[in-house]
């Protein structure tokens, strides 16, 4: 067999034309690669970077992408834990959204999907602060995990259950007639007399509804300066008039004093009198003393009207003998002197 060796050496030449070929495009995939990763992964862009502190991070890690209002715009740097209960979470964001992050804006764990991987969730704040700045921590927001989530059910349910069981019981002792509620629907008169007690506790609240809206209306006018109470809450004048007259009252109180004192000895005395004439009259009353005996006796009575009468008698015959002495010559003159001396005192002024 004859040995060509130009065309052993064209076979090498187009075997390294064709591996130096493959390196080139391995090496330009390598760099695209490269260049989209660290692209996504901002490497090659300025980066903020910011943090925040949560309790739970519910599976979260370094790589997982980080969402400002369902936008990828960073991804987790890194996960510190500080102490037995906190975990600060670092995150790397784009450096172009630093003016739409605030300082208000709060961080939280979710889930990409259902059964997605964890991320971060960076949610708007509602106040007017301003951007954050690198190494700035913003809030965060743990929500509730899925195994206190179901022990919260689970509680729930038996809650319900329990509650079921009682409102079952309340239920066959309705039907039966037993308790409270049972009257209420078996009673008509009580129900009546419930059904009276809500419409009197209805008028009574219109009532006051009504009292409501005129004590309103008085206020107003009150603030409005009308009437006689804004009078005495704004004018000073009517103030000043007031105490002027309470003070004027206060002096004719002072005056009347003497003399209400001695309308009350006045009172005291005739008080005294008419104890004395009850006394007097219960006397009377008795037959004590010749009054009594007069008004009691009937005796006495005519024993007193009888010298009473003879009194009278000897009183006409004096003044018979009285006329027969003036008449008589030997007192004649005696008794003509007398009437001179009358006549002379009664002439004199």
């Amino acid at each position: 067999m004859f040995f060509n060796p130009y065309k052993i050496m064209a076979k090498k030449t187009r075997n390294t034309v064709q591996l130096g070929f493959f390196v080139t495009i391995a090496i330009i995939l390598f760099m695209v690669a490269a260049y989209l990763i660290g692209s996504y992964e901002s490497m090659f862009s300025s980066a903020l970077r910011i943090s925040s502190v949560f309790h739970n991070v519910s599976g979260l890690q370094a790589g997982n992408n980080v969402r400002y209002s369902g936008i990828n715009v960073g991804i987790v740097e890194s996960l510190v834990i500080l102490d037995d209960t906190t975990v600060q979470v670092n995150m790397k964001l784009d450096k172009k959204l630093q003016p739409f992050i605030k300082k208000d804006a709060v961080a939280s764990i979710g889930s990409d999907g259902l059964v997605g991987s964890m991320l971060v969730n960076i949610n708007p704040g509602k106040g007017k602060s301003t951007a954050v700045e690198n190494g700035d921590i913003i809030p965060s927001y743990s929500r509730v995990g899925t195994n206190e989530l179901l022990n919260t059910l689970g509680k729930t349910n038996e809650n319900i259950e329990l509650i079921t069981n009682d409102l079952l019981l309340i239920t066959k002792q309705i039907i039966k007639g037993k308790g409270t509620i049972a009257l209420l629907l078996q009673d008509s008169q009580l129900a009546d007399g419930l059904r009276q007690s809500v419409a009197n506790l209805q008028a009574t609240s219109n009532y006051l509804s009504a009292s409501g809206r005129q004590l309103e209306n008085i206020i107003a006018q009150v603030d409005q300066g009308d009437g006689l109470l804004s009078q005495l809450l704004y004018d000073t004048t009517v103030i000043d008039n007031l105490n002027t007259s309470i003070s004027q009252i206060d002096t004719v109180a002072d005056q009347l004093e003497p003399f209400l004192l001695e309308l009350q000895q006045s009172a005291n005395d005739i008080s005294a009198s008419s104890a004395t004439l009850r006394a007097t009259l219960e006397a009377l009353n008795a037959g004590e003393g010749p009054a009594g005996a007069m008004l009691r006796d009937t005796a006495a009575a005519n024993n007193l009207r009888q010298t009473l009468e003879n009194l009278n008698e000897g009183t006409a015959r004096f003044s018979e003998n009285m006329e027969a002495l003036q008449h008589n010559f030997l007192f004649r003159r005696y008794f003509k002197k007398q009437a001179k001396e009358k006549e002379k005192a009664g002439q004199e002024p």
